[in-house]
């Protein structure tokens, strides 16, 4: 019987993309309202400032705060609040009356949001340095952010389809993406690099707030793409648009691999994401750790302000029943890959 994309509900997320470290703005807010501090170091040495981490408690920011931990505590005081949802303003305006930071790190989209809008109502003149990371769409902007710097969460298109590439022995040369019209921006940037490696990209724009429908005949106009990218856009993984939308779009052409931004959307329960390149979380707070120290050696300062840089190392996963079911693969292909699901 061929493997067909299907879906078992307890196998994805109520919004899939939730399941990624950087939580989308769309996840359900959470009033978060109680102080929690989740962990605290003090430096043993004479101590180069304080650090504060505003972060979600998921496997994945714990990653990046062992990390970070690793990298800072020797140098800095560092403390960790817990922050749920992008309406968790007050632990946020707490936790800055407490502790008077000299940098903090923010962790997640509803955590960048909440943060903001402390900012927006907060009577200081003057903000300390932010260094934002685990957050979609960061590339080329620091989400309205005063005094911020950050890391982005996607990999570039050019990454992941040369991984791809090292993998699947067909021709990878046009690449279908469905985005939404406030993402065009970076669609477009994405573009421009994968041309580099003789990559097309062929786009179907979608409204701003899809229906099903409207993804499915999206999805059938792809017409000549070699792969479908799935972007890491919550509106575009609600678990509606995932059942009804995708899954029946993506089994009408089962030879194409799936190319998604979580390892949580590539599973053999649902038969969803194909291959999966996502940043190192640990590597991630390593990189995290240099921008603070960089900030820190400027007095800090943030040398350019609403400048972001790429995540430096990568990890990747791929649904190895599907692989081998629909695609011809290179016979290194395994060795290429950190992690197989089966």
């Amino acid at each position: 019987m061929a493997l067909t994309r299907r879906v078992f509900l307890a196998a994805i997320p109520l919004c899939a993309s939730c399941a990624l470290g950087c939580s989308p703005s769309a996840q359900t807010a959470q009033s978060g309202s109680a102080y929690v501090e989740l962990a605290s170091s003090k430096s043993s040495s004479n101590t180069r400032g304080r650090i504060l981490v505003f972060m979600p408690q998921t496997s994945q920011t714990e990653e990046v705060w062992a990390s970070l931990r690793d990298e800072l505590e020797q140098d800095f005081d560092l403390v960790a609040v817990k922050v749920e949802g992008k309406t968790s303003v007050s632990p946020i305006r707490e936790g800055m009356r407490r502790h008077r930071p000299s940098g903090v790190v923010l962790m997640n989209n509803p955590t960048v949001a909440a943060y903001r809008e402390y900012q927006r109502t907060s009577s200081r003149g003057r903000f300390p340095p932010a260094v934002i990371v685990m957050t979609s769409f960061l590339e080329g902007h620091t989400a309205g952010v005063s005094r911020a710097t950050g890391i982005s969460y996607e990999v570039p298109l050019i990454t992941v389809v040369t991984n791809l590439r090292r993998i699947v022995a067909s021709p990878i040369v046009r690449v279908g993406v469905v985005y939404r019209a406030p993402l065009e921006g970076f669609v477009v940037r994405q573009e421009k690099l994968a041309a580099r490696e003789q990559i097309a990209l062929e786009k179907e724009r979608v409204s701003p707030a899809p229906n099903v429908s409207e993804l499915k005949r999206a999805l059938r106009r792809l017409k000549s793409a070699d792969a479908i990218w799935i972007l890491n856009d919550d509106r575009l993984l609600t678990q509606q648009l995932i059942v009804q939308g995708w899954l029946p779009g993506l089994n009408e052409r089962p030879w194409l691999p799936a190319i998604v931004g979580a390892a949580s959307l590539v599973s053999p329960g649902s038969s969803f994401g194909t291959f999966a390149v996502l940043p190192d979380h640990a590597a991630l707070g390593v990189q995290t750790a240099n921008r603070l120290f960089d900030i820190a050696d400027n007095q800090w300062r943030i040398s350019k302000e609403g400048d972001t840089e790429l995540p430096l190392s990568t990890t990747t996963t791929m649904d190895l029943g599907q692989a081998r079911e629909r695609f011809t693969l290179h016979g290194d292909a395994l060795e290429q890959v950190d992690r197989i699901v089966e």
